[in-house]
């Protein structure tokens, strides 16, 4: 099983851990990843100039479409940017044959057939769990997880293809295979708050706390993410921002984190220390 492997321009500065854990991780699961010269996902342009966008998108899916193999993002932004992107140009032929005459600029030609998945519906669909609880060896007992969905993989499900956007499981399914239990809480399906960073941080920071709350009163030990950007909202916004002590901090995890850590993986591998807010206490559940 080989992907190309579209980490998202957050990942190498800011998050590395994501990046570091997940090719941990894929690669003790029998995922090949192959990096490719890609760009920006587009996303940051969406709402700005269609057509810049949809350059930026179709970019790397001709990118991979050349080399025929299908992309594995790790962020959920840049895994709606690049299904929506899709959708849109196959749907409106108009824009369809201006970005291809574009494309050809570059000597790339887009024909449509990448194949875009994200890292859970690999774990999912790709890999199985079948084959993933056969790579885990040590789990997890009482630790309590809030899975954090993000906005962009759910909707519009027609368009992702993720999983049910009102009930989805993909998440609580991979959890549990850890031995971690996935809780039920109100603001699970809800935004982090990080699209609003540095547009209008009060209330950026005003739905953090919810969900920090919520996941609290579900009696959660700590959120999962699986979104650069959530991460970045759960993580290092929190504490940099919040202006709360170490103590006082809610830790945030990445899925990949998580699963490497019950698949017997060292926090060396998995860059644990790259997380702002301190995640030893999670061996106590080991």
């Amino acid at each position: 099983m080989k992907y190309a492997l579209f980490s998202g321009c957050k990942s190498a500065f800011y998050l590395p851990q994501y990046r570091t854990s997940s090719k941990a991780v894929l690669s003790s699961l029998g995922v090949e990843l192959s990096e490719l010269e890609f760009n920006c996902c587009g996303y940051p342009m969406r709402a700005k100039n269609l057509d810049a966008y949809l350059i930026l998108a179709a970019k790397n899916l001709a990118i991979a479409e050349q080399q025929n193999l299908p992309i594995l993002t790790l962020c959920q932004c840049c895994f709606g940017s690049l299904k929506h992107a899709d959708y849109y140009l196959k749907n409106n032929p108009r824009k369809m044959e201006r970005i291809v005459s574009l494309l050809k600029e570059d000597g790339l030609a887009y024909k449509g057939t990448t194949k875009i998945d994200h890292i859970l519906t690999v774990f999912a669909n790709q890999i199985g769990y079948p084959r993933i609880e056969k790579q885990i060896t040590q789990k997890f007992k009482g630790l309590k997880i809030a899975p954090h969905y993000g906005c962009h993989a759910l909707r519009p499900s027609n368009i992702t293809q993720f999983d049910n956007p009102h009930a989805p499981t993909i998440f609580e399914q991979v959890i549990r295979l850890t031995g971690a239990i996935p809780v039920e809480w109100s603001k699970r399906l809800e935004c982090c708050g990080n699209p609003l960073w540095d547009k209008n941080n009060e209330l950026s920071l005003g739905i953090l706390e919810q969900k920090i709350d919520s996941a609290k009163d579900a009696s959660a030990d700590m959120i999962c993410s699986a979104c650069n950007y959530c991460q970045l909202q759960f993580d290092e916004i929190q504490k940099n921002a919040l202006g709360k002590t170490s103590a006082e901090s809610f830790p945030s995890i990445f899925i990949s984190q998580l699963l490497g850590l019950s698949m017997g993986l060292s926090e060396k591998e998995l860059n644990i220390e790259a997380n702002h807010i301190d995640l030893s206490g999670i061996r106590n559940y080991l």
